[in-house]
C-alpha cells in the first residue's frame, strides 16, 4: 500500500471522501501552512488565521465529494478561506470601537533607550502603519493584493479562487498598491521588496 504522504491531492481527496481519515490529515498537513499564511495576510491576526483555517478544513471535509478535479485543491480551499475571512472582517467592522488618540500615546521604557532598540521600534511602527493602511483597503482590493503580492499567485489562479475576471483583478491590484503608496509613501515599496525575497 502506498504511503499517504506520497499520494497526489486527487488520490488523497478520493480516499478522504471515502472515509480515510489519514488521507484527510495528510491533505490538511500539506495545505494548512499556505492557507494560514493567506488568512494572516487578510486578517492581520495569526491566531484568528489559525482558527479560520481550522474552520475551513471542518467545512471542506463534508464537501470533498463535490470537489471538481479540474480545479487545484489549494485554490478550492483558498476560496473557503476567503469567504470565512470576509465574514470575520465584516464582524470586526460592526464591532469596531472608536479609540481615544490619547490612549495610544506611550513613552519608551528605560530599557528601550538602549542602542539598537530604535531600529526595532521603527520596524514595528512600519509594520503597524502597513497594518492600518491594509485595514483601510476595501476587502476586494486587500484580497487581490494578498493573493498576488504575498502569496505569489498569478491572476488566472486568483480568478479561479475568487470568481472575478483577470482584468478586474489587475485593476484592483493596481488600485490597492496606489492607495498604499498614498498612505505610506515609498516605505511600502521597501516592504514589498523584503517580502518578495
Amino acid at each position: 500500500m502506498t504511503d499517504a504522504g506520497e499520494l497526489s491531492d486527487g488520490e488523497l481527496i478520493k480516499r478522504a471522501s471515502g472515509g480515510d481519515s489519514a488521507a484527510f490529515d495528510r491533505l490538511v498537513e500539506r495545505h494548512r501552512p499556505r492557507l494560514v499564511r493567506l488568512l494572516t495576510g487578510l486578517l492581520w491576526d495569526s491566531d484568528e488565521a489559525e482558527s479560520v483555517a481550522q474552520d475551513v478544513f471542518l467545512r471542506v471535509l463534508p464537501q470533498l465529494e463535490s470537489y471538481r478535479p479540474e480545479h487545484e485543491f489549494r485554490a478550492w480551499i483558498a476560496g473557503f478561506g476567503i469567504n470565512l475571512a470576509r465574514n470575520v472582517l465584516r464582524t470586526r467592522a460592526r464591532r469596531a470601537a472608536v479609540v481615544d488618540a490619547a490612549s495610544l500615546d506611550h513613552v519608551a521604557a528605560e530599557e528601550g533607550r538602549r542602542r539598537g532598540v530604535l531600529s526595532g521600534i521603527l520596524r514595528r511602527e512600519l509594520h503597524e502603519e502597513l497594518h492600518r493602511a491594509m485595514d483601510q483597503l476595501p476587502v476586494s482590493l486587500r484580497e487581490v493584493l494578498v493573493l498576488h503580492e504575498l502569496e505569489g499567485l498569478d491572476y488566472p489562479e486568483i480568478s479561479q479562487i475568487t470568481g472575478v475576471a483577470e482584468g478586474t483583478l489587475r485593476v484592483r491590484a493596481h488600485r490597492a498598491r496606489a492607495l498604499l503608496r498614498e498612505s505610506l509613501g515609498p516605505a511600502v515599496d521597501t516592504w514589498w521588496q523584503k517580502n518578495e525575497s
